[in-house]
């Protein structure tokens, strides 16, 4: 895995149990305690307590007063509200990079695809493939964000997106396919960006963002026990 190792204080348990979750190493609907997780990093029980408040506090813990701690159900409407979030802001920040397009970018995002293409094809497990990709896709939209000088409304972003990041990984735990067709979207829309081609680049993210989730019915009714109902 391509993480930091975990410190003893509340910080460290925080970004770790983060990544397990998100990453679905802790599913949804699963049960966690203060006393387990504290004897795991041999620490007490406070650093562990203010860790599970700040993930309580992101949707990533529920937790249910005489009963226990669990790890939060995916919600599915979330997701869609922030889909669209996400849409109408990076049409937005995709329109101005096409339009002060720079041909000194071409390089950053380049090699990013290159990195995407190498990793797709190397011979990593593919729960670990899954995951990394999803960090490499990430960075790839912080770069594009980064090119047009909007690199903090990025990082102001995803810390609304965890419903999302978790869903991420559900749809793209199932092989190479998924992850192949994100990577031909990052080709297509930088060609688009590239080009100033405006059109094509709106259709072109539009089906990035949301062919997945629409196309998810049928991976979801495999887990259903991980979502909360639609409403």
């Amino acid at each position: 895995m391509y993480t930091k190792k975990p410190t003893g204080t509340s910080e460290g348990v925080y970004r770790k149990l983060k990544e397990q979750i998100l990453h679905l190493e802790l599913p949804p609907g699963s049960a966690i305690s203060e006393i387990d997780t504290a004897a795991k990093y041999e620490i007490s029980r406070t650093p562990v307590r203010d860790a599970f408040k700040k993930l309580e506090s992101e949707g990533l813990l529920e937790i249910k007063p005489h009963v226990g701690t669990f790890i939060s159900l995916i919600d599915l409407n979330m997701i869609s509200d922030i889909l669209y979030m996400r849409f109408v802001l990076e049409q937005a920040i995709l329109k101005d990079l096409s339009l002060s397009y720079d041909p000194s970018q071409e390089f950053k995002i380049q090699v990013l695809l290159q990195q995407q293409w190498d990793l797709i094809h190397s011979d990593i497990p593919v729960e670990e493939l899954s995951r990394a990709f999803i960090v490499s896709d990430n960075e790839f939209h912080q770069m594009l964000y980064s090119l047009v000088g909007k690199k903090n409304v990025m990082s102001l972003f995803y810390s609304v997106n965890s419903q999302y990041e978790r869903f991420r990984t559900f749809l793209n735990l199932g092989g190479k396919e998924e992850l192949l067709k994100l990577y031909e979207d990052h080709e297509n829309i930088w060609k688009c960006i590239s080009s100033k081609d405006l059109d094509t680049l709106a259709n072109a993210l539009s089906h990035h963002i949301y062919d997945g989730f629409n196309s998810s019915a049928d991976i979801i009714n495999l887990h259903p026990e991980y979502f909360r109902p639609l409403t």
